[in-house]
């Protein structure tokens, strides 16, 4: 009888002594002479590919299947001792390895002789690698291997698969394969780079060590596609100048704006004019202290008083026994709701916080406050600390003060009723200036009437202006052609929309932020005009002019007539409806079909619109966002069109040094509005007429000197000059 070897009885005592925890005497017994039989070499190890053929175990042991579940990690050790050596993959039994058919492969070839026919460049990526690779005579395989010997890590799929057009590289890891191909090709250095500029997004890149993923992401598109290989020092500079210029926007209202807001202070009002606002901080508590770092909710009362003021302003008709003077528009009660809540927020603010407020307690606040001087003095004086100067803010904000309490049309002096909640406040307002107030309310209005009169003219006297409108587009506005300076954006976004087939939907974005500028420069309108400018395609009735009127919007609309496309706007829609430049007449202006617009128009209606919208409902607007899973609107507002204009000019019109992408060198960040000062200053810059300026942003000429034309001196001079000079010639 064979003998059991050396190194195996002490497996079989092992193994034994498991199976007696797990199995009853017959199925141990049985698997124990099992066992012997395999260690003495009498029976071979059942194998199945590279693991055990239980069931043939249980067969040739006399015991049932199942049984052997619990038993499997006792009997693994002998099993294992037992089994034969496993022989390397692709080796023989006789340990050899196994001879695989066909020719040995060719030495790689660090770098082939080009053919030498003269070749033309061509124009894409996936033309330009097949065109060199046939000229090397290189296939695939060949690539693969000459790449894969100098170290680049790619696969022969993805190879195959750029060489077919199917994708694109877009990681940085890929990119750098180029570099390996341009040297075996002899071609010079970024050549294939240079063939994708039409990248739809921004490249994949390893995360940066201390810059967070929201941050990466609003990055990642304006580094260089060599960025991670340039020194630490260039580095940190890279970043630190697209923070500071394509992020932020470097000027020094933007700076004091983003420290302001990092502590929120105004109250937060249920409702303004017709529009429903969130409130971000529910319903207020009993303390204030909170207001300096997040907004809360008015007091119920407070937001009553408000709700009746606005009511006032924008109802059609005045409630009986009431007189006004102006309505509100939605967006200014929207404004002049805000800027009370500032007002209010700043009174209720913690005094030892950091907005530094008066700590006025929430139910204290009222309307019927805003009749004593000392309330508006102390909170002008209280702006003038945060920002250490007057501005025109505090002189607009004092006439609202006294326009509320204006004789016959205040809404404060109609409504002396405001007096009964007034409650003293340390250090502004006493027991006993409430008691007069009460006793007089026409008197006490008056005297804040006169006072918020008298501070205006104070104030206007040292006003400064801390947001200069014309600092982030100023290269524009210097150049002697501000609009063909501005339309160089326009041209990059075109030469840079890629590929619809591939792309989509980045095609389509493309294509809408192409059309946001170029309707902003031929239309001059202003922002909410723009975005609430309806679409009525080709072959359907325009909407009539009374449904226009009712929802003060515009329509952009086929014109069989003129044969093109025509942008209809009446007057009442415009913030200027009773401006003389309209004449309670419509605006009609035809599009001109120039440098493609009428091509990338019909485009737009026709595919990249639908795209965009994704499935969800339509607005009816020309302009719609790129509908998202968790979109409550496919519509713009006022902030979601002004951040995809900024997005614009930050992707395709500030010139990047490091990536050589943008326009227009020393450009900021800035939204629709200043594109009114592009035309205005255009104009001005070329006839010198103010009221010619006015035309094209629908205003007037006082309008254009005083807030839109960027007409210096130096400007008029040369005007001057070239009309002087043509006597010389």
């Amino acid at each position: 009888m064979p003998s059991i070897r050396p190194d195996r009885p002490s497996l079989l005592a092992t193994a034994r002594a498991g199976l007696s925890t797990c199995l009853g005497g017959v199925e141990r017994d049985a698997l124990d002479r099992y066992l012997q039989s395999l260690a003495r070499g009498e029976t071979e190890v059942p194998k199945r590919g590279r693991g055990f053929d239980w069931s043939r175990i249980a067969r040739e042991a006399g015991v049932e299947a199942a049984t052997l579940g619990p038993a499997r990690l006792h009997l693994l050790p002998v099993l294992r001792a037992c089994a034969p050596p496993a022989r390397p993959r692709g080796a023989t039994r006789t340990g050899r390895p196994r001879a695989r058919p066909g020719r040995r492969p060719e030495p790689v070839t660090p770098y082939p002789e080009a053919s030498p026919e003269p070749w033309e460049d061509p124009p894409g990526f996936k033309a330009a690698l097949d065109l060199h690779m046939r000229r090397h005579g290189d296939s695939v395989y060949r690539l693969h291997r000459a790449l894969l010997a100098r170290g680049g890590r790619i696969s022969s799929s993805t190879l195959a698969v750029w060489r077919r057009g199917g994708k694109a590289p877009q990681s940085v890891e890929s990119l750098k394969i180029f570099t390996l191909i341009e040297a075996r090709y002899a071609l010079p250095e970024g050549y294939f780079l240079s063939k994708q500029q039409r990248r739809p997004k921004a490249v994949r890149r390893r995360a940066i060590k201390g810059v967070t993923s929201p941050e990466m992401r609003r990055l990642t598109w304006h580094l260089p596609d060599d960025f991670e290989a340039r020194p630490l020092a260039q580095q940190q500079e890279i970043l630190a100048w697209v923070r500071e210029v394509i992020v932020r926007g470097s000027t020094d209202y933007r700076r004091f704006q983003a420290a302001a807001v990092q502590r929120r202070y105004g109250l937060q009002f249920a409702a303004s004019g017709s529009r429903s606002r969130k409130s971000r901080g529910g319903v207020a508590p009993a303390s204030s202290a909170d207001i300096a770092t997040r907004g809360l909710s008015a007091p119920l009362a407070l937001r009553r008083e408000m709700a009746a003021l606005v009511s006032f302003k924008t109802d059609v008709l005045t409630a009986p026994g009431l007189q006004r003077n102006g309505v509100w528009s939605e967006v200014t009660a929207d404004q002049r709701t805000e800027h009370l809540s500032l007002l209010f927020g700043a009174l209720a603010a913690d005094p030892e916080g950091p907005v530094a407020g008066r700590g006025a307690p929430l139910e204290s606040l009222s309307f019927a406050m805003l009749v004593f001087p000392a309330v508006w003095d102390w909170y002008v004086r209280w702006r003038e600390s945060r920002r250490g100067f007057y501005t025109q803010w505090e002189v607009d904000l004092l006439i609202l003060g006294s326009a509320f309490t204006r004789e016959g049309t205040g809404w404060i002096r109609q409504n002396p009723a405001l007096a009964d909640r007034l409650q003293p406040v340390e250090g502004l307002i006493s027991p006993g200036d409430i008691a007069e107030a009460r006793r007089d309310w026409p008197a006490a209005c008056e005297r804040m009437r006169l006072h918020a009169l008298a501070r205006t003219k104070e104030i206007v006297r040292v006003a400064r202006v801390h947001r200069d409108p014309f600092e982030p587009i100023l290269p524009i506005l210097e150049a002697d052609n501000p609009l063909a300076e501005y339309r160089k954006i326009t041209d990059e976004i075109a030469r840079r929309i890629p590929d619809e087939r591939r792309y989509p939907k980045a095609a389509a974005e493309a294509v809408r932020a192409f059309l946001m500028l170029r309707l902003g420069l031929h239309t001059g309108l202003r922002q909410r005009n723009l975005r609430e400018l309806m679409l009525c395609g080709r072959g359907a009735i325009p909407r009539n002019e009374r449904w226009l009127e009712v929802h003060r919007r515009g329509e952009l609309r086929w014109s069989e007539r003129a044969g093109g496309w025509e942008v209809y706007i009446p007057s009442l829609a415009f913030k200027n409806a009773t401006s003389s430049f309209f004449g309670a007449r419509p605006f009609r202006l035809l599009l001109p079909d120039l440098a493609d617009l009428n091509l990338h128009i019909e485009a737009y209606v026709a595919r990249h619109r639908r795209i965009l919208l994704s499935g969800f409902q339509d607005p009816g607007t020309f302009f719609v966002k790129s509908a998202k899973v968790n979109s409550r609107s496919a519509a713009y507002d006022q902030t979601s069109f002004y951040e995809a204009w900024r997005l614009a000019i930050q992707r395709y019109g500030i010139f990047n040094p490091y990536t050589g992408r943008g326009a227009v060198a020393g450009l900021l960040p800035h939204g629709p509005h200043n594109v009114r000062d592009v035309l205005a200053t255009h104009i001005l810059k070329q006839t010198g007429s103010y009221e010619q300026a006015s035309y094209a942003i629908q205003d007037t000429p006082d309008m254009v000197a005083k807030h839109y034309g960027r007409f210096l001196p130096q400007d008029k001079a040369q005007l001057a000059a070239q009309i002087l000079n043509k006597a010389w010639v």
